[in-house]
């Protein structure tokens, strides 16, 4: 069945102008043009619009979501469950938040008094846990949100790291990093110099400074890592995290795609990690 572009943005609630945006930038193609120049839509197209909504909610770029869309190994069940778990996790601290306000606005008008522990509840992450009960994992190593950029309206986000290292030589065009070693010790390569920090060592790294760090030690270590302004790391980790199970993201995407991904989330890819180059 085919629909209209008005139809389209009465069921979809997307308007007509925006729909012609996302046809002209590439983002949403038509099925066809009619002689008569209307777009009309089928299913595959709906579906896309949907992926598209959804990943707006999630908080994408709509760049972003174009390259998502484009990838060759996009799968859309799998994007769907993905977002399913994402939304679910974010459902359930709304819920919590709300039973802190209800039960606060008890307490005020002298209905049922609560525990002081309990106004912050929602509010305080024990060890382990995600900031959205989200945590990705990268090559099998967790990484847990502590501080979203939703939190600091962008002015920050936090992560808890646990594993061997950053990844590839890179720098943050309009970021800065602060990496704090919780546990372990870590070879930090900032500019041209090299540093090694233990447990209560921290690394400052400002932006457009190339970078890389990473564990000399068989066993993981644990860091606590800081970038202002948030920019897009949540979305570039949770994208990071898809590709495990399978072939390395290096293999996956080779050297290009690799460097189209680090570049759509403010990031250049400068080379490979440090243990690649010792």
């Amino acid at each position: 069945m085919t629909y209209t572009v008005k139809q389209v943005a009465v069921m979809s609630g997307v308007s007509v102008r925006t729909l012609h945006f996302y046809d002209e930038t590439g983002l949403l193609k038509p099925s066809f043009v009619g002689a008569n120049g209307y777009r009309f839509y089928e299913e595959p197209q709906l579906l896309t619009l949907q992926q598209i909504l959804f990943y707006r909610e999630l908080g994408f770029e709509l760049r972003r979501i174009r390259e998502v869309l484009g990838r060759d190994d996009f799968e859309t069940v799998a994007a769907l469950e993905s977002h399913r778990k994402v939304l679910r996790s974010k459902l359930a601290r709304t819920r919590s938040l709300i039973e802190t306000i209800d039960k606060t606005v008890d307490h005020l008008k002298g209905v049922k008094s609560m525990d002081k522990e309990e106004l912050f509840a929602g509010f305080v992450l024990a060890a382990e846990d995600d900031r959205f009960g989200a945590a990705v994992t990268l090559r099998g190593e967790p990484v847990t949100c502590k501080v979203s950029a939703a939190d600091t309206n962008g002015a920050m986000c936090v992560f808890e790291f646990t594993g061997r290292g950053c990844g590839p030589r890179h720098l943050h065009r309009d970021q800065d990093e602060w990496v704090y070693v919780v546990d372990g010790e870590f070879e930090c390569l900032v500019g041209e110099t090299r540093v090694r920090v233990g447990a209560g060592g921290s690394v400052f790294i400002p932006r457009g400074v190339s970078h890389a760090w990473e564990s000399p030690a068989p066993e993981p270590g644990r860091v606590i890592n800081v970038f202002q302004p948030a920019g897009t790391m949540e979305e570039f980790f949770r994208e990071v995290g898809t590709y495990n199970g399978g072939p390395p993201i290096h293999e996956a995407l080779g050297v290009e795609g690799l460097a189209r991904l680090f570049d759509a989330h403010g990031m250049k890819l400068l080379g490979p990690p440090l243990s690649w180059t010792e």
